[in-house]
């Protein structure tokens, strides 16, 4: 049985809304037990939400009857935006800046460095692809005061940071200098590129009071170049997305909480033959967005659910998180045909302390190839050590190919993929409700 989040009036009010008034789920009432039924079970009887789902029927099919369509577009109160991701991911939804904002500042109070920047003005700066969702990132060399949007700066406009130039890098250092902002928010991935270049170049980087981590799965190669660049400033994981706003914040003790005001969770575990069922797929329905009524939706990560007592913070509200564990699509297999996670796979990693950014290949069932960037300094140590490291993750029996690269870029979509299988696989199977 799925794990869910125990808001219940709030989430069947929200169902029962959808199945009644927003034209997506009309093709779903055939499916739902009835409001007699446990929400948990009404849930997990009802179909997953998928991205081929909003692409064949956003906008109208998810607003809420009671929305007036053209007039909420006329007056500005909603938008459409183009989120982020490869060709097969990139969906455009229905924005709705106030609830967004609204979703952000109940994310906030999961964590006390962000409860306190987020309860008066503050200054952000925003470090990611400009292949962003908000319509308000830039490729291409656009002065800073174009790029700041009302307290947000956009920093970056380069497509690939693997490629970020002296000039690049100097002026991204000097504008966080200028700007100060209270908050960076960032992909982990181009704010540890961007650490690492400004400590070997000698750019001072503004210390602001807190960094956020978004867009992607923080790596602790990430984390290692970012705290040695920021030390003593908090490092908080923020996990949600375009379409369902904020869904989990760490706290200061490490643990994710749910942002019980804007979102309802299920966690689906993986059947037990493929590994832990404390590992499962993330749907989130998100409440109070009557212009984008999404139940169900898979957002495409997995997470482990923490198993443990009540955490040290002392929140006990909705689903609590031990780890997120990287996107559905980024799994691999062992050759018994049980999931490696990401997380799983970087955890392992940690020993190889010179890494600057990997890829790995899952070619076959017992095949792997790992492409590795690494600390001149420490790359011959690191190609020694990862076929152990590796061997311990996917079994003594598999064979191991390492391969050095100077770089590693992202893909076309602006994203790092630390984990793959060269063929399409369909890890959605391994998921039981």
């Amino acid at each position: 049985m799925a794990i869910t989040d125990t808001n219940t009036d709030r989430s069947t009010s929200t169902l029962e809304q959808a199945l009644a008034h927003v034209p997506f789920y009309e093709r779903w009432r055939v499916h739902d037990p009835g409001p007699s039924t446990p929400l948990a079970k009404r849930m997990a009887a009802l179909p997953v939400l998928t991205k081929k789902d909003l692409r064949a029927y956003v906008p109208r099919g998810f607003i809420h009857e009671k929305c007036g369509y053209k007039e909420g577009f006329t007056s500005g109160e909603v938008e459409m935006v183009s989120t982020s991701g490869t060709t097969e991911e990139r969906v455009s939804i229905v924005w709705n800046q106030a609830w967004w904002d609204r979703s952000e500042r109940e994310a906030a109070r999961l964590h006390p460095a962000l409860e306190r920047i987020y309860s008066g003005a503050h200054k952000e700066a925003v470090l990611t692809s400009p292949l962003c969702g908000n319509n308000l990132c830039h490729v291409g060399e656009a002065p800073m005061q174009e790029r700041v949007m009302g307290n947000i700066l956009f920093l970056n406009q380069t497509l690939d940071p693997t490629s970020w130039d002296a000039s690049s890098l100097g002026s991204m250092a000097a504008e966080l200098n200028l700007f100060k902002p209270a908050v960076l928010e960032a992909d982990p991935a181009y704010l540890s590129i961007l650490s690492r270049a400004c400590l070997l170049a000698g750019h001072p980087l503004y210390q602001p009071e807190c960094i956020t981590l978004s867009y992607e799965f923080p790596s602790r190669m990430h984390y290692r170049q970012i705290h040695r660049a920021f030390p003593g400033v908090p490092v908080v994981s923020s996990y949600g997305s375009t379409e369902t706003g904020h869904v989990f914040t760490q706290c200061q003790y490490g643990t994710f909480h749910q942002n019980m005001a804007t979102c309802h969770v299920d966690i689906q575990p993986q059947l037990a033959e493929f590994g832990n069922p404390s590992v499962g797929r993330i749907l989130v329905t998100t409440l109070d967005n009557p212009w984008s009524v999404l139940v169900r939706f898979d957002v495409g990560d997995v997470a482990r659910v923490w198993r443990g007592d009540s955490c040290p913070c002392g929140n006990s509200e909705g689903i609590v998180i031990e780890s997120i564990e990287g996107r559905t699509r980024d799994i691999t297999f062992d050759p018994a045909g049980r999931v490696v996670t990401v997380k799983w796979l970087d955890d392992a990693l940690e020993l190889a302390d010179g890494l600057i950014g990997y890829q790995l290949e899952q070619t076959g069932p017992r095949n792997y190839v790992m492409r590795y960037a690494a600390e001149p300094e420490l790359e011959l140590h690191t190609a020694r050590i990862l076929p152990g490291i590796l061997h311990n993750v996917y079994g003594k029996d598999t064979l191991i190919e390492i391969r050095h690269d100077s770089a590693l870029p992202p893909e076309q979509s602006g994203k790092f993929r630390l984990a793959r299988t060269s063929w399409t696989a369909h890890p959605e199977s391994i998921f039981d409700d």
